[in-house]
């Protein structure tokens, strides 16, 4: 895993063309949660999630397509309870937020 230090970058969006990231829900979760976002086409999409030291704590990339698309993150794919950073990159950009694990 990576050691970017994403924690002192704000929620926002980069160099896109109509890539949109969308707030997870629920926020904050317990044992799940969606992060939303659109595609302007059909697009490899790779999601990094990050502690509070900026850690790079989870990574996962798949193909999805034009439109409306969600990626479902458990509770067992993060250490523990806290705020993290997440991302979601593509050729339409990057994209980031803040969500919050009880």
């Amino acid at each position: 895993m990576s050691s970017r230090n994403i924690a002192a970058y704000p929620d926002q969006t980069t160099n896109t063309t109509s890539m949109e990231l969308l707030q997870n829900a629920p926020n904050p979760f317990i044992e799940m949660t969606l992060l939303w976002f659109t595609l302007p086409a059909k697009s490899q999409v790779v999601l990094r999630v990050f502690d509070r030291g900026g850690r790079e704590v989870f990574q996962k990339s798949e193909v999805f397509d034009k439109g409306e698309n969600h990626i479902l993150l458990r509770r067992a794919d993060l250490k523990e309870p806290g705020i993290y950073a997440y991302q979601i990159e593509s050729e339409y950009g990057v994209a980031r937020r803040r969500l919050v694990m009880y």
